[in-house]
C-alpha cells in the first residue's frame, strides 16, 4: 500500500494516536508535549486531513482517546478538553464494528479490540491513519490501505 496514491480515498479512519493529536492540538497546542506530540506533527496532520471528504472513528478509538486524555490531563483540563472536543467529534463519522465480528478475528490476540476494529474499517476501503508500528506493518503486509502518521509530514 505504501506506493499507492493516498488521496484516491475519499474517507479516512483515525487510530487513537492521530485522533488524540488532532483534538489536543485544536484544544491547546501547549498540551501536545504532555502526549508526546508536537506542533510539527499537528500542522501536517490538519493539512493532510483536508484531503478527505469524511473522517471516521470507531467507538473503541473514542474510548481510548477519552481514557488517555483523562489520565494525562488534570481533572479540570480534562473536563474542558471534552467540552471543547464535542463539536469536532460531532462532525466525524462513526462506524460500528460488531463485537462478535471482532471476537472472531485472527488478529485479536495480536492487536486487541480497538486495532481489530480498525483493521475491519481498512477492509471497507477506507484509508487508515495510525502511529502504531506493528499495526501499520501488519496492514501494509496485507495490502490494506494504511499510512503511518510519521509519513504525512512528507506528503501534505
Amino acid at each position: 500500500m505504501m506506493n499507492k496514491p493516498f488521496f484516491k480515498f475519499k474517507e479516512i479512519v483515525l487510530d487513537t494516536g492521530p485522533l488524540l493529536l488532532y483534538l489536543i492540538g485544536f484544544y491547546n497546542e501547549k498540551e501536545l508535549r504532555r502526549f508526546n506530540y508536537s506542533e510539527d506533527e499537528f500542522t501536517p496532520l490538519c493539512m493532510f486531513l483536508r484531503n478527505f471528504k469524511k473522517i471516521f472513528v470507531t467507538p473503541q478509538v473514542l474510548a481510548e482517546v477519552s481514557n488517555l486524555a483523562k489520565n494525562r490531563l488534570k481533572e479540570e483540563k480534562f473536563s474542558e478538553f471534552i467540552k471543547f472536543s464535542i463539536s469536532i467529534l460531532a462532525r466525524l463519522g462513526e462506524e460500528h464494528v460488531d463485537k462478535n465480528e471482532i471476537l472472531k478475528r485472527e488478529e485479536l490476540p495480536m492487536f486487541g479490540i480497538t486495532d481489530v476494529s480498525l483493521v475491519r474499517m481498512a477492509e471497507r476501503n477506507r484509508l487508515l491513519l495510525t502511529d502504531d508500528g506493528p499495526l501499520f506493518w501488519y496492514c501494509n503486509g496485507k495490502n490494506m490501505p494504511i499510512i503511518h502518521l510519521d509519513r504525512i509530514r512528507f506528503i501534505s
